[in-house]
């Protein structure tokens, strides 16, 4: 019998959340295919017939997490109104984040393999990295409305990259209370530059 619709997108689905975290800990070429299909329990038949290759896999992959991180972007913006960019910068630069490599941001932690990546591919992650930006910018304008959308966008830009940069630096550390040093000042440069101050904390 014939894989129903919904179950094969469902199982496609599964596939590139499983790959996505695999990708991540691992790296697209520390990723044998062998060894995605094992970690996955699906036959290469059964993985090739959803992508063309474990480069088409990848981007796929790297393309539903993106989604994701827009679509929980937007769902936090939209809750927390202003507060929404320290509620974003306190939680990509938590503790947490430095062992929580498998739900981290994809930009944080295969920049290196998606810039390695062939030029459609490349495409299609600007294109998110756009969509992101547009987020970002979104919410600093809910902070700083005299902004013009140029601005915004500008800052965002800045936002973003700390925070990726931040994160990546702190990942590389051996000493632990260093990598948490890092974080620290990251979050508390990031939000004195990209938040209005509110009433001091106790």
């Amino acid at each position: 019998m014939k894989t129903k619709k919904g179950e094969k997108e469902k199982l496609r689905r599964v596939i590139l959340e499983n790959a996505i975290s695999y990708f991540k800990k691992n790296g697209r070429s520390g990723s044998a295919s062998e060894d995605l299909m094992k970690n996955m329990g699906l036959t290469r038949g059964a993985l090739y017939s959803h992508f063309k290759s474990k480069d088409d896999l990848f981007a796929h992959a790297v393309s539903h997490d993106l989604t994701r991180l827009e679509e929980i972007t937007e769902l936090i913006i939209n809750r927390d109104g202003p507060k929404a960019l320290r509620t974003m910068i306190e939680a990509h630069l938590s503790e947490n984040s430095l062992t929580d490599i498998e739900n981290s941001c994809a930009f944080t932690s295969l920049s290196s393999d998606m810039n390695r990546s062939k030029a459609a591919h490349r495409a299609i992650y600007e294109d998110h990295m756009d969509r992101i930006y547009a987020l970002f910018a979104k919410a600093l304008h809910q902070q700083f409305p005299e902004d013009t959308p140029e601005q915004s966008y500008f800052k965002a830009q800045n936002l973003y990259s700390g925070l990726v940069g931040t994160l990546s630096m702190a990942r590389t550390m051996k000493d632990r209370a260093k990598a948490l040093q890092i974080l620290e000042s990251g979050r508390q440069f990031l939000i004195s530059q990209f938040t209005r101050s509110e009433t001091p904390r106790a």
